[in-house]
């Protein structure tokens, strides 16, 4: 017989807010992984009125997650406060209408396109690389994250829009002030009990209105300029060279997309480009920081493939960065962006002996598993070594089901290639030329989730490198 949600158990909460004052948003991911310690691979909880069915099984997490887009969608609380914003595109379009979203999204997130833009994600690697010289030149703490986002940016609207930002050497205004507002509220609101926004507004709220105002403001200047390459170059319809161009036609000619869903895609990627791989990044660093063996590891082999280049220079090359991987990989185990999704199923389903409701709200553990003995041997240290091939590490990857940083399934995040290609480039780039020290403490550092999980902000000390002895040019 099927477990059923009043068959679970669960922390106790009060009769009227449940666990609703257990945790802040901001620590809900940590609340519900050191429950599933206790309560095991499916438990509840409840916030207020909701009830939440919580798994923490990477099995059964991976199946639910298999069973996309047919058999379970994101929460619709989600995608109703997405629609108030005029947000629809892939991220929570639903069925078949999915499946047309990211067959056109998947043209312009390829390899192939990655490749014929990559002169232009160098010349943000380029920025970024003058700004952090500047501060390593002049001895001056830099606070790293916020020309991370930048950077993510600026690649993302260069890559998917065909547009040239360059919010790294701008000096206010941008449109990155105007996103990171954006999905710390949306998290409040889906998380909320009662929708209050509806009826008082706080500052918070009001600025996020005008926040989401300004990047559609943005999105409409990337739209007028896609069609206006549209009518000057007709052959692009045919062969789209970014995501924006693809839309377009698709607009035009299938009448498959509406004008309402390429801004809608558009919003999602600036949105979810920007976030996930910065905050990815800036974990990286956290580590990088604090383990004088893996810095120096990550310095000989960018000085083996760079030589006297600043950054790497040819596409091709990045997939000799090995140890560059691991340590993102490792990075990506130990501080998923992305710790939990929020689902419910279409129908009712039956799965590994529970049984879920129609409409149930709930909640998948996505980086428990990573963190768990069963799964990881020694899973809470920092070991990049157990990702190299040919080596006698002590502790190897034990179960990759357990690790899910880009989700599963079909609705795997498609940018994930070009989220680790950014992140190869970066940390090679920091790695060939300086030495990184972490000035503020790494214990005051902590996980601080806002629909993606990002690090308290910190500061570095970054150090000029000389260049390498004995090491030619990347002949690349």
């Amino acid at each position: 017989m099927s477990i059923r949600y009043n068959d679970l158990q669960g922390p106790k909460g009060s009769f009227f807010f449940g666990n609703l004052f257990q945790f802040s948003l901001a620590t809900l991911h940590q609340y519900l992984e050191q429950h599933a310690h206790t309560y095991g691979d499916v438990f509840k909880i409840r916030m207020g009125p909701g009830r939440f069915t919580v798994v923490s099984s990477p099995e059964i997490v991976q199946q639910i997650l298999k069973a996309r887009p047919y058999s379970f969608r994101r929460m619709r609380k989600m995608d109703r406060i997405l629609r108030q914003e005029g947000v629809h595109g892939l991220f929570n379009a639903e069925g078949d209408d999915w499946k047309v979203h990211r067959r056109i999204v998947n043209k312009g997130l390829n390899l192939k396109h990655q490749k014929q833009y990559f002169a232009s994600i160098l010349k943000s690697v380029d920025r970024l690389y003058r700004k952090m010289n500047h501060a390593a030149q002049n001895n001056q703490p830099y606070a790293v994250q916020e020309d991370l986002k930048r950077f993510t940016v600026d690649v993302t609207t260069s890559l998917a829009f065909g547009f040239e930002m360059n919010t790294l050497e701008q000096k206010g205004g941008v449109i990155q002030e105007h996103m990171e507002k954006i999905f710390p509220m949306i998290f409040k609101r889906i998380n909320a009990p009662l929708p209050l926004y509806r009826i008082f507004k706080t500052q918070d709220d009001r600025e996020y209105d005008r926040a989401f105002k300004e990047i559609e403001k943005q999105v409409e200047v990337y739209i007028e300029s896609g069609k206006q390459r549209l009518q000057e170059e007709p052959d692009r319809r045919e062969q789209p060279r970014d995501i924006l161009e693809a839309l377009l036609a698709a607009s035009e000619e299938e009448k498959a997309i509406s004008n309402k869903e390429i801004k809608g895609n558009l919003l999602t990627l600036l949105l979810a480009g920007e976030d996930t791989t910065a905050h990815s990044l800036a974990w990286a660093l956290f580590w990088f920081c604090q383990y004088p063996e893996v810095q120096s590891k990550l310095q000989n082999e960018a000085d083996e493939l760079l030589g006297n280049d600043k950054y790497l220079k040819s596409y091709d090359a990045h997939d000799v960065l090995s140890y560059t991987s691991a340590v993102i990989h490792e990075t990506l185990r130990l501080k998923s962006v992305a710790p939990l999704l929020l689902l419910e199923p279409i129908e009712d389903i039956e799965m590994s002996g529970y049984f879920f409701e129609k409409g149930a709200k709930m909640i998948l553990l996505t980086r428990y598993g990573a963190l768990h003995e069963d799964y990881f041997s020694e899973s809470k240290a920092f070991l990049p070594d157990r990702w190299m091939e040919k080596t006698e590490s002590r502790c190897p990857v034990h179960n990759l089901t357990a690790i899910m940083p880009f989700g599963a399934g079909p609705r795997m995040c498609p940018g994930k290639h070009l989220a680790l290609l950014e992140m190869k480039l970066v940390l090679s780039m920091i790695a060939r030329n300086f030495n990184v020290e972490l000035i503020t403490s790494p214990d005051s550092i902590q996980e601080n989730l806002a629909f993606t999980m990002m690090p308290d902000t910190f500061t570095l000390k970054l150090t000029p490198r000389k260049e390498p002895l004995n090491h030619p040019s990347n002949p690349q």
